[in-house]
């Protein structure tokens, strides 16, 4: 029986600028039962405030300490492990959350990526690998390999990544979806068994195969980034198919998933 859910946000509860139906009701009705429910995302373009308020904006009825994000959670892990001198490879919306990190000495420590839209090219990757092959450890706050948008899926920062890990023959540690740390940061103070916290997404690999390592329940939305002909290709096959998270209520009750108190 489900207790907790997790949501991911982009191509499930908006994609763009638009939120898509049946998001507020949704999380009215999760409210009706006194479920918890967290929104976890690998978007590493916001800060975890500046998020927060881009959402309320579209509608989205979202406050911030229900949102853990891979921008954030990559901050805690330079924490953790006590790195100090870091280069960030993050819009400038981003790099607030790193203020107390020196970002402007080098050689730097780390190499934190993140989502850059159209803005790589060739003498920053070079300058990168150089780094890494001189030492920096790089923090992939993800390793998405698309995700979608008005014109169509459009390539992530997770493809600049895996050449940059090629190239310096070395590994990226990744903080986001679909490592279990996240899920971890995630899941703090919900009070469930794994097997009691459902996870709700449109990508396959970093929601569903994720959360399934997890041992949780997993529901895939045909919304977002969803393709059936990747779908039908793919091995990870989702506990529940369901069109959009506006069918997320009337599907969970029909099957009697869902506990209420």
């Amino acid at each position: 029986m489900i207790k907790a859910f997790l949501f991911d946000l982009d191509g499930v509860f908006y994609v763009d600028d638009q939120l898509l139906p049946g998001a507020n009701e949704t999380l009215e009705w999760l409210q009706t039962l006194q479920l918890p429910y967290r929104f976890i995302t690998n978007n590493t373009t916001l800060r975890r405030k500046k998020l927060t308020e881009k959402l309320n904006r579209l509608g989205l009825k979202i406050q911030e300490n229900e949102l853990v994000s891979a921008n954030y959670a990559g901050v805690l892990y330079l924490k953790k492990q006590g790195f100090n001198r870091c280069r960030l490879v993050l819009r400038e919306e981003a790099k607030g959350d790193y203020q107390d990190f020196d970002t402007t000495t080098d050689p730097p420590e780390a190499i934190v990526i993140g989502d850059i839209g159209m803005t790589w090219d060739y003498p920053l990757l070079n300058g990168l690998m150089n780094q890494l092959i001189e030492g920096a450890q790089m923090i992939a706050l993800h390793k998405g390999r698309y995700f979608q948008t008005e014109s169509g899926l459009t390539l992530d920062s997770g493809a600049f990544v895996a050449a940059l890990e090629y190239a310096a023959e070395t590994n990226a540690l990744v903080v986001g979806k679909p490592e279990k740390a996240f899920f971890e940061l995630a899941t703090q103070g919900l009070d469930c068994q794994a097997e009691e916290i459902a996870m709700v997404g449109d990508d396959l690999i970093n929601d569903i195969g994720g959360a399934q390592k997890m041992g949780y329940t997993t529901f895939l939305v045909k919304s977002g980034k969803f393709r059936d002909k990747l779908f039908q290709k793919s091995e990870i096959r989702p506990d529940h198919l369901i069109e959009n998270i506006g069918h997320l209520k009337k599907y969970t009750s029909t099957k009697s998933l869902v506990w209420c108190k």
